[in-house]
């Protein structure tokens, strides 16, 4: 037999309860629509001030519906639950970042319950018709509802083995087999499917770089599991613009045609035929599926050509690390790329390329950076960023790497902090290319707080359009590295030392 807990309860229909902080919804209709106890076959409630036994039943109720300041974002879960059981509650919510459990207890209110965990309360409604927990109030300083609705079927998904958390180091080989894996970007699809491209070597201690390709997919432990590296893009032959290395892949997902064939994918890519760290470009690539194969759009490669450009030096580092955002959700698109020439700096272009063949370079700006700071507060450009845009709130998100590098542990060559911003740009980034002044807005570093000494080639964690995959949590995929002096025994030069130890984090940011 279920067990029960009863109370004494007024009933209500759509009518906001003001007397306290709960606002009560019948059905979970937390947007709206018909009340539960005028839907045809449904008993109408009994009028206001009349009471009723009702009783909740212990067992499972599962998350039907959630806002966040107005935004649906129960599709974001993997799965959430509360289980009720003799006055107690657990907790369960898995989603890209984990898996958690709490417990707390059941405390009985004038319409439902309390729900009291550590030193949080949450206090839910209740509509016995159709058995359904409802809480609305402030978690964190937003404003949210969540309606859970009873199922006496609900299975709690099992626990299983293998997989890794989010902020761990996601995959790569061990650390003495002499490869290295960073520079990142990354694509959700669904809740429980992550895309990654990212840099790796195809030789051990061979330094050259290819685009490598996983697929992670979220566990019901809570925890990612990831295919094995795929090699999906190679550097060019002896003598083209990318011979020597190809790296930092940006993908999005629209409609581009070329020589005939649709394709779906998108990647930006920096090439080079130098081996000493100048003279990079950037080129771009189409597949139809996330693992490829790629195509090099050679007719038009290299996009961003530093060679034929007013910038031209034999001895700068030259056009690359891009950044890729849908400007339609089709064929147009905004490149961002950084510069490296008689200053630093970031341009964006967009284009459309919709139609490959014959592809059009729609307009071009160099970002302003008044309000850009490093991790410490000092004055800093833009350079080695990732960007997203928030279409909820016409924000276009950045995660940049800061200088000065730090040159402690003989590894000078990579930063150890990196800054995030936003800019308001409304929908259609005419602030970007126009002359209107504008002023970033720091909300986050990503800095020596992750426990490792340095921290680079970040990238954010978007959907397949480039847009923010929730307005308030800003998921941040990162390059951990240790020192060279961590490794005072190690018999390879130039780089070994340290470069063998790039690994790939996740960590989350939220902004209010």
């Amino acid at each position: 037999m279920k067990k029960r807990f009863s109370f004494r309860a007024t009933a209500f229909a759509c009518a906001c309860m003001m007397s306290f902080s709960l606002v009560a919804f019948t059905a979970c209709e937390i947007n709206g629509g018909t009340p539960s106890g005028n839907q045809p076959g449904a008993p109408d409630n009994p009028p206001g001030g009349d009471t009723q036994q009702q009783e909740i039943l212990d067992g499972y109720y599962a998350l039907s519906q959630k806002t966040v300041e107005g935004r649906d974002t129960a599709s974001g879960y993997l799965f959430n639950c509360l289980y009720l059981s003799d006055g107690e509650v657990t907790w369960y919510e898995t989603d890209y970042t984990g898996r958690s459990e709490r417990k707390g207890t059941v405390e009985k209110t004038d319409d439902g319950i309390m729900l009291v965990i550590g030193v949080r309360e949450y206090e839910f409604a209740y509509d016995a018709t159709v058995q359904t927990l409802t809480f609305s109030g402030k978690i964190d300083r937003q404003d949210v509802t969540m309606c859970y609705s009873y199922d006496e079927d609900y299975t709690l998904p099992s626990e299983v083995n293998g997989g890794v958390l989010f902020d761990d180091e996601l995959f790569g080989e061990d650390k003495s087999e002499n490869f290295y894996n960073y520079c990142p970007t990354a694509v959700m699809e669904g809740n429980d499917t992550m895309h990654v491209w990212y840099c790796s070597n195809k030789d051990s201690g061979n330094v050259t770089d290819y685009v490598a390709y996983r697929k992670g997919t979220l566990l019901a432990n809570g925890k990612w599991e990831f295919t094995e590296k795929q090699l999906v893009l190679e550097h060019g032959a002896n003598g083209e613009w990318d011979s020597r290395h190809v790296c930092d892949p940006s993908v999005i997902r629209g409609e581009f045609r070329m020589g005939g064939e649709d394709y779906s994918w998108l990647m930006a890519y920096l090439g080079c035929k130098t081996s000493d760290n100048t003279r990079n470009e950037v080129g771009i690539a189409v597949a139809k599926s996330p693992e490829g194969p790629w195509v090099k759009v050679e007719s038009l490669n290299p996009i961003a050509n530093f060679y034929e450009s007013e910038h031209y030096s034999q001895t700068t580092w030259g056009f690359g690390q891009p950044s890729l955002i849908s400007s339609d959700g089709n064929g147009k698109v905004l490149l961002f790329y950084a510069m490296g020439a008689a200053k630093t700096c970031t341009v964006v272009e967009e284009w459309d390329l919709s139609n490959l063949d014959d592809p059009e370079m729609l307009r071009k700006a160099e970002l302003r950076e008044r309000g850009v700071t490093n991790a410490s507060g000092s004055a800093d450009c833009i350079n080695n960023a990732d960007f997203a845009y928030d279409p909820v709130r016409g924000r276009l998100y950045c995660v940049k790497e800061d200088f000065p590098y730090p040159t402690d542990g003989g590894v000078n060559w990579i930063t150890g902090s990196n800054t995030l911003l936003y800019l308001d740009v409304d929908e259609n980034f005419d602030l970007l290319f126009g002359e209107e002044p504008y002023v970033w807005n720091r909300f986050a570093a990503l800095d020596t707080g992750t426990g490792h000494a340095r921290n680079h080639n970040a990238c954010i964690i978007k959907n397949e359009k480039g847009n923010l995959i929730d307005p308030y949590r800003v998921p941040v995929l990162y390059t951990a590295a240790q020192l060279a002096t961590d490794f005072p025994d190690w018999d390879a030069g130039g780089q070994w030392p340290s470069l063998h130890t790039y690994r790939i984090h996740g960590i989350e940011f939220t902004i209010r």
